[in-house]
Parts: structure tokens; sequence; C-alpha cells
């Protein structure tokens, strides 16, 4: 009895985790809510710190090896802005540590809980009902801008800005939001009944509109491999079961993965020729011009535009540069403390700090050094031998499958953005890679009872 009354409150803990993740861009800005936002992420934290220890101790994690890694990341982490800023009470209050304890929560729980399908679908309705609901007031209060001379700045609460819809933060803060929320909603469709399916369907169509006109290439890739890899793997489980060999189901599971990944792309393309073709007529008839020529400026990037990338390039050799700059660096890295940018990128162009290596890796490289980076990479071999190894399980459960390309798609961001690796930008994906990690973690016995289990509808 006292076991499962832990299990329902950490259940109801996950819907705060989800709605304090999906409003993390709001209560970190300054007019807003940042004067309150270190008492509430210490507070949940906190609690998540002390679920942590319970699931670690009912599953006997502290049996497992990935755990001792993880636990080795944390105290590596603590040591090195130790090492630097010295012994403070700071030291333990920085946003990083309680933000990852709010994960790991999530991917013990998955881990170690019976039929933690409830929590991770708690966690999914706080947060994509609350970024829905976050994402229709800034489309439209950026609207309502187009009418103004000089369209507001406003990127907190909503702008169009070098033709992306702005809001938390920026477009592609917005659009990892939007992505998140996309993939949470699509492994509710997989695993619920006709009521989810119709709530989370409907989530998806106005997540989708959203995430087109924030324009974000980088999620548009993320969701497009996350779908077509999924596709995959459907794929190949029919075949399997119709008989069909395991070398032949692949070329047409790949097949079907990559129209599958071509066609979410194009999708994703539509959203602002819709909303441009919209507010045109709308401006039209009201014979509103200043409205008409603001949103001429509304334009869809093109994927052969290099820009974007070429401007990577040079924030990635400036890391690179930073890195080396002495042997301390290389080895420990700044902390996760120091607030340095990556200056000097764009040497000769303009002044801009970057304040991330804008990839993963590197970004990891900058803050914990080699040492942390490794045991990072040990990490992700671990928790994605596990994922592969269910991914391509033919008598696997779907959601599972699913959350396992869910995985590889939020890891897939890293390439251009911290994707997983939480620092300082309020983005929502750290909270479902580990959440799909605990998943790929579980027990296979622990799997195997829950399938057996009827799900509810």
């Amino acid at each position: 009895m006292k076991r499962s009354i832990i299990q329902l409150i950490s259940i109801l803990f996950a819907g705060a985790v989800g709605l304090y993740s999906a409003l993390e861009s709001f209560l970190i800005d300054d007019r807003l809510g940042k004067s309150t936002d270190r008492y509430l992420y210490m507070l949940l934290g906190a609690v998540a710190a002390l679920f942590i220890i319970y699931y670690a101790f009912i599953g006997q994690l502290y049996k497992k090896a990935d755990m001792w890694i993880f636990l080795s990341l944390f105290v590596y982490a603590f040591l090195v802005t130790w090492m630097y800023y010295g012994f403070s009470v700071l030291l333990f209050t920085l946003r990083f540590y309680y933000i990852w304890f709010m994960c790991v929560f999530l991917f013990v729980a998955v881990r170690v809980m019976p039929k933690p399908e409830r929590l991770v679908r708690t966690f999914a309705f706080a947060y994509v009902l609350t970024v829905c609901a976050l994402g229709v007031f800034i489309l439209v209060r950026a609207t309502m801008t187009l009418r103004e001379p000089f369209p507001s700045n406003e990127r907190l609460l909503g702008c169009f800005r070098v033709g992306r819809l702005c809001g938390m933060i920026n477009a592609n803060t917005m659009s990892f939001h939007c992505m998140t929320a996309i993939m949470l909603s699509l492994y509710s469709c997989v695993k619920g009944g006709r009521k989810r399916r119709i709530f989370y369907g409907s989530a998806i169509v106005i997540l989708w509109f959203l995430m087109g006109l924030n324009n974000c290439r980088t999620t548009n890739f993320a969701l497009a491999f996350t779908v077509g890899a999924f596709v995959f793997a459907l794929i190949r489980k029919l075949l399997a079961k119709k008989g069909a060999k395991t070398l032949k189901n692949n070329i047409p599971a790949a097949a079907a993965a990559g129209a599958t990944a071509l066609a979410v792309i194009f999708v994703l393309m539509l959203p602002t020729l819709i909303y441009r073709t919209g507010v045109t007529a709308a401006a039209k008839i009201a014979r509103d011009q200043q409205m008409l020529d603001n949103v001429a400026l509304i334009y869809e990037r093109n994927v052969s535009d290099v820009e974007t990338l070429t401007d990577r390039t040079l924030v990635w050799k400036r890391s690179v540069e930073l890195i080396f700059k002495n042997p301390r660096r290389t080895l420990f890295g700044i902390s996760v403390r120091s607030p340095e940018a990556v200056n000097g990128a764009y040497e000769g162009r303009h002044d801009i700090a970057i304040p991330f290596a804008h990839t993963m890796f590197l970004e990891i490289f900058r803050r914990l050094g080699l040492i942390g980076l490794l045991i990072w990479i040990v990490l992700l071999c671990i928790w994605g031998i596990r994922a592969v190894s269910k991914f391509l399980d033919t008598g696997g459960d779907n959601a599972v499958i699913y959350l396992m390309a869910a995985a590889a798609g939020a890891l897939l961001t890293g390439i251009t953005e911290q994707g997983p690796f939480l620092i300082s930008t309020a983005i929502a994906v750290p909270y479902l890679f580990f959440l799909c990690c605990g998943a790929a973690m579980r027990d296979d016995d622990n799997e195997k009872a829950d399938n057996e289990e009827k799900d509810p509808a």
C-alpha cells in the first residue's frame, strides 16, 4: 500500500515536471519569473532527488553499471565547478544539477515503476496541453504585431523575426518545444485509446502548424527521422510476422521510412504558405496595407540555404580553439557554472558572442573537458546498445519501439544544438531523452509483465 501511494505521488510529480518544463522559457526571463525560478527549480529538483533515491533502492539500480557511471558524471561536474570557483553556497544552487535531477527522475521512474505508461501519460498531458496553449497565444500575439508599422521584436511572448515565428525566447526554442510535444503526442496516440488519440491528434495538428512557422531545420529533420524510423520498425515487424526473412524486410522498410521522412519534411513546409495566404486574404478584406507589407516578409527557408551551416562551422571551429587553449581546459573544461560564451567566432564579420558551442559533443567538451566527454560517450553507448536491441525487436511493444525512435531523434538534435545535454537553453529535449532511455533500460521481465496486462482505453 505504501509503495503504491509513493508511486501515485511520483506520477503526479511527473505532471508538475511536465508543466515546469513547458513554462521554463518564461520562468528564466528577468521580467516574468526569474526571481522565483531558483526556488522553484530547487524545490522540484530536491523532490526529484528523493524519488531518484527511492527508485534506485527499490529497483536495485545501485547494482547497475550505468547508474554508477551516471553518478560519476554528476560528481565530476561538481568537482570541476568546485575547482574553478571554490566551495560556497552557490556550488549547491546551480540550475544544471536540479534540472538534471528532474530528468533523471523520469529516467529511473520509467525504468523501475510497474506500468510506467501512467507516468509518461501524466508528464505528456501536462506538457503538451501547456505548450499548445502557449503556442496559440504566441501565434495570436505575433499576428497582431503584423498590423504595426514597426512590428514588435518580443521573442518571448510572440513576434515574427527574419520570416519566422518566435516565442519562448526565440524561434528555435519554440520549435524544440513543439517537436518534443509532437513526439510525446505520437507516443500517446500509439499507446492510448480512442479519446486520447482524439486529444493528442488535435494537439499534433496545432503543434505541426506552429512548428512549421518556427521554421527550424534541426527539429524538422529530427521529427522526420523519428517518424521514419518508427515506420521502418513497424514494417519490419509486419513482414516478420508474415514469415519474410529479416534481410529482405529491411529493403521495403527502409524505402517506406525514407519516403515517410521526406513527407514529414514537406508537410512541415506547408504552414508558412497556409498562414501567409490566410493572413494576406484577411488583410486584403480589411484593406490593411501595413499587415500586407509585413506578412510578405514571412517566408519558407530553403533547405539548400547554407548560411546557417556556415555560421555553425565558424562556431564549431572557435569552440575547438577555446577547448585546446590550455591543458586544463582540454582535460577539465570550464565547468557548468561558467558564463563564458564562444567569443570571436565571427571575427571580421561582427562581435556577437554565442552562448554555447551549437553541438552537443563540443559543448560537453567545452564545459566538462575530455574526461566528462568520455563519461558521456560511455553512457550513450550503454543506453544505445539496449535501445537498438529493443528497436529491432520484431516481437516488442510498438510504444517501446516508438520511444527508442524518439530517443534517437532527440539525440540527433545534438548535431547542431545542445540536444539532451542541457546547460542553459530552456528546451525540453533532455526530459524526453531521459524518459526514453529509462524505457530502453527497463528489464525485459518488467516489460513482459506490462505487455501481458490489457491497456485501458
